[in-house]
């Protein structure tokens, strides 16, 4: 089911959210939208009343009138989504109603303009099993550019699976994407990269590309490009190549084929999303 939960921050960043969801419902066609926002139990204390004498009713209450305010200020009918105010178990409580709940997928601003420290977000991403959507203020909001990045994993199966199902055949410019390098093997034989040996393991990661786009994709306007690393950290590579490119999305598993079980989030993806970082984001758990 294609149920979606959106991260509401109370600043300015969430109309930017809204309008660039309310969009893309309308192409990846979501069946419930729940706008949630997230109060730390410090927040609640006695202290609390005193700083603000003249409230006079629920903070819940007063923070989901504020929330629909924004959803019809940026467009959205009443009918079309549900407000949560989580006030109680802390971040645990939080993490354990996402995992236990039928929504597929969980969007967060991303702050690349504006102040903001992202560390919420993060944060959270470590803890539920679901996929994630980082988008940014820049974010075009149909996201016609979509680049999936593939190591060969289960986790890149999974991926591909979870854009079969969201993203519509009709997506205008699809690409995989897989970063190749020379087997460190060669080197106690070999002492430099060869152009010979950089070809030769190219013509392997194109074939092997090829491949996974026939057996796993449904987009028939897909193409597939590999990138060589030349000892650069495979996350600089896709960004680069993303930006070179005006990719308007970046999708990988959440974990890699290199990336230890016990890793919650993988290397490649956690350096992907972080604030420095323009492009956005879908992490598939």
């Amino acid at each position: 089911m294609k149920n979606v939960i959106v991260f509401m921050d109370m600043s300015k960043m969430d109309e930017i959210v809204l309008k660039q969801v309310k969009q893309l419902e309308k192409v990846w066609g979501f069946d419930e939208i729940c706008l949630l926002h997230y109060v730390e139990i410090q927040e609640l204390t006695d202290d609390f009343s005193t700083q603000f004498p003249d409230l006079d009713r629920p903070l819940e209450e007063i923070l989901e009138e504020e929330i629909i305010e924004k959803a019809t200020n940026s467009g959205w009918e009443a009918e079309n989504y549900s407000v949560k105010i989580h006030s109680k178990g802390g971040k645990e409580g939080l993490t354990n109603w996402i995992n236990s709940s039928d929504y597929s997928l969980c969007v967060f601003g991303k702050k690349v303009i504006n102040p903001g420290s992202g560390i919420f977000a993060s944060k959270i991403a470590r803890l539920i099993d679901k996929s994630i959507l980082f988008t940014t203020e820049t974010s075009r909001p149909n996201f016609d550019n979509v680049m999936l990045c593939v190591d060969f994993s289960t986790y890149s199966k999974k991926a591909v699976k979870f854009l079969n199902h969201f993203i519509p055949d009709s997506a205008s410019n699809f690409s995989l994407f897989h970063v190749y390098k020379v087997p460190a093997v060669y080197f106690p034989f070999v002492k430099q990269k060869s152009e010979r040996l950089v070809e030769e393991e190219k013509k392997k990661a194109e074939k092997a590309l090829d491949h996974f786009r026939e057996k796993y994709t449904k987009q028939p306007k897909s193409n597939a490009w590999v990138e060589y690393n030349d000892d650069q950290p495979s996350d600089k590579v896709i960004y680069n190549y993303a930006r070179t490119h005006h990719v308007d999305l970046i999708v990988l598993g959440i974990k890699g084929k290199s990336d230890d079980d016990d890793l919650l989030i993988g290397s490649v993806a956690e350096k992907l999303i972080q604030p420095d970082r323009y492009v956005p984001v879908l992490l598939v758990q």
